[in-house]
């Protein structure tokens, strides 16, 4: 059959659809219907599974969903996973699909060292646990005299839909700059205020007005920068990369406060540092009152 449906009704027969008539919904057209909507990867919902308690026994796993292998799961609470008992060493953490009638070991799951039958759990395992299995890795977790030393998450998890997709975002607003001498840049630093999506691919540092980009990809990065009153010169506006400018944008403002608006495009790699600056060409002692600063995944 070319054409095949499922999803009409509770049960089995052709009432449930014509995917697979005899028996209701079979697991391949399932999981192939999954994958084909809404790909593998950490779905944009609830708080994205984020990983907490370092300095604990317990790791605490909050809500969300996923797609693994095109099997769905959902967690409407945060899970905790005690590891305690577990051996000095740093371990895989993911989501592990058992598709068969036996229960499957791991270091711990939720439920303790097994993963049962025909399940999708959350687990804390090995690498040769792992190894052959359906699974998705959320990050790694370090333990060290029956706590938790490190949890580091792996930003690669994250699914993409055909649907309006989440934004990963971070924006930063109230940053000043004095600009002392002339054809010298500063950086743009002392932040009132900051936001950030909840998917930790950012994070940001109001003091030193540096935004850690965690995931590579094409960004998306604007800058809205005040001047001081009895502004006169060139200024620029720039854009800087793990310390060096590689972007920049230059205006004229008159006498009164003045104003730059920019929006920059920019691969990162992921660990790269962003920032902004800025300088005054031709006249000394001016200053950035006010900064907006915004990264967004493009």
């Amino acid at each position: 059959m070319a054409e095949q449906s499922i999803g009409m009704a509770t049960g089995t027969g052709a009432a449930y659809g014509d995917g697979n008539v005899g028996s209701g919904y079979a697991t391949s057209r399932m999981t192939a219907m999954e994958t084909k909507t809404l790909s593998d990867g950490v779905l944009q919902v609830g708080s994205l599974l984020a990983m907490t308690g370092t300095g604990s026994g317990t790791l605490a796993i909050a809500s969300g969903a996923a797609v693994v292998g095109g099997y769905f799961y959902e967690n409407t609470s945060s899970s905790s996973i005690v590891i305690s008992s577990l051996a000095n060493a740093t371990y895989n953490v993911a989501i592990f699909v058992n598709a068969t009638a036996g229960s499957l070991t791991v270091s711990r799951s939720v439920a303790g060292t097994t993963v049962g039958t025909y399940s999708v759990r959350l687990v804390v395992a090995t690498a040769a646990q792992l190894s052959g299995q359906t699974y998705l890795q959320l990050g790694t977790v370090t333990v060290s005299g029956a706590v938790i030393t490190a949890i580091t998450p792996d930003y690669t998890m994250y699914g993409t839909t055909t649907q309006l997709p989440y934004q990963s975002y971070a924006t930063m607003s109230g940053g000043t700059a004095t600009l002392t001498l002339a054809n010298t840049s500063y950086d743009i630093t002392a932040y009132s205020s900051s936001s950030v999506s909840a998917d930790s691919i950012f994070s940001v540092n109001t003091t030193t007005g540096i935004i850690t980009v965690r995931r590579a990809g094409l960004y998306a990065i604007a800058a809205y920068i005040t001047y001081g009153t009895a502004s006169t010169g060139a200024r620029t506006g720039q854009l800087k990369v793990n310390g060096t400018v590689v972007q920049r944008n230059v205006m004229t403002p008159g006498a009164s406060v003045s104003y730059l608006g920019t929006t920059w495009l920019q691969v990162l790699a992921a660990s790269d540092t962003v920032n902004l600056a800025s300088n005054t060409l031709t006249t000394a002692a001016q200053s950035v009152t006010d900064c907006l600063f915004t990264i967004s995944r493009a």
